[in-house]
């Protein structure tokens, strides 16, 4: 199973890359500019020579800018300005640094960067974000027709909803059905976002994260998903972690004769944390708090405690199986209360 990993330009973690780069199928990063905005706050942005020069240092790996913020001010559908600076860092990724394709959420914006400058655009693959929940058949070939009114590239790669992870029938009759009329199509599986099954509040979380990275609003994303969402739910019931869609590093391999690879997340979490989850799931084994490898529950992860090693052998074959009826069904909260540890007894509130 080869791996889409997170880029960051930094030495040890680029050096990191290139000793494993036979096991990757692509890189994807962001600019952190609102030019070309991502799904996720800015935490620091990289100088472009250096983005560059960190892709350069990966001959032979597929490399996938990420524009996939959810939605844009309408302002920016309508600037020439703020569109040719997007079309000319493309023309740098593309021409220096071996830009493969763009990750888009927002049609709208893909659509207005294909119209102002088409040529930049034909030499990119325009990739739908997960975000865009490709969970079927209809909603891909929806998604396809968008990509096929722009200059953009077909893209050679999806990654299906994260839903599919526990739907094996699912994600077989996708991929069955988009390679009838796509043959070549690769498919990779988010291997480690840890968030809610059939999040509720992720459309309301991508947008939000969308007007703070817009400058429209601060940022209190995480404090509302403490105070009111997916947080403050899943540090009350735990159970709720182990019906997350992930993917165990050791259950990996059994999906390997539907899909390609994995994909791996968790950009913001600093080069150490990647480490450590590229190579649990290069090993396809890890021993130590299943918290540590997720993204979104890592939230959690110096709170409770979950030993990845502790979860019986038949932990795919009950979550895949089952109704995902949480409440009614009761085995990861049953579980969830052996298995989990707390070291905290609560979540600190947040005001006004």
């Amino acid at each position: 199973m080869l791996l889409d990993v997170p880029f960051l330009p930094r030495d040890e973690y680029v050096a990191f890359l290139r000793e494993r780069a036979d096991r990757l199928a692509s890189v994807h990063f962001s600019l952190a500019d609102p030019a070309l905005a991502d799904a996720r706050q800015r935490l620091r942005r990289e100088p472009l020579d250096d983005i560059i020069r960190g892709l350069n240092r990966l001959p032979g790996v597929d490399k996938f800018l990420l524009v996939n913020a959810r939605l844009h001010r309408f302002e920016r559908y309508f600037d020439p300005d703020g569109l040719r600076r997007a079309a000319t860092a493309l023309d740098r990724l593309t021409l220096e640094g071996g830009l493969t394709g763009v990750v888009f959420s927002d049609g709208y914006y893909l659509q207005a960067l294909s119209d102002a400058h088409p040529e930049t655009c034909a030499r990119l693959e325009a990739v739908p974000s997960i975000n865009t929940m490709p969970d079927s058949p209809g909603r891909v070939f929806a998604l396809l027709d968008l990509i096929r009114e722009t200059a953009f590239r077909a893209p050679s790669r999806l990654v299906p909803d994260r839903a599919l992870n526990r739907d094996p029938a699912g994600l077989r009759a996708l991929v069955r059905a988009v390679r009838e009329r796509s043959p070549a199509m690769r498919f990779l599986l988010m291997a480690n976002e840890g968030c809610l099954y059939q999040c509720p509040y992720k459309p309301a979380h991508d947008a939000q994260v969308a007007l703070v990275v817009e400058g429209v609003c601060g940022d209190r994303t995480f404090a509302v998903n403490r105070e009111f969402g997916c947080v403050r739910r899943m540090f009350a019931r735990p159970g709720l972690m182990l019906a997350s869609p992930f993917i165990r590093p050791e259950d990996a391999g059994r999906y390997a004769d539907v899909v390609h690879g994995l994909k791996i997340c968790g950009r913001n979490r600093g080069e150490a944390f990647l480490m450590r989850a590229v190579d649990a799931y290069l090993d396809s084994s890890y021993r130590g708090n299943l918290l540590d490898l997720m993204d979104a529950m890592g939230d959690l992860a110096d709170r409770v405690r979950i030993p990845n090693e502790a979860l019986p052998a038949d932990f795919f074959d009950r979550v895949t199986g089952c109704a995902k009826e949480c409440g009614p069904c009761g085995w990861c909260a049953a579980l969830a209360e052996r298995l989990a540890t707390r070291s905290d007894p609560g979540l600190e509130r947040f005001g006004a």
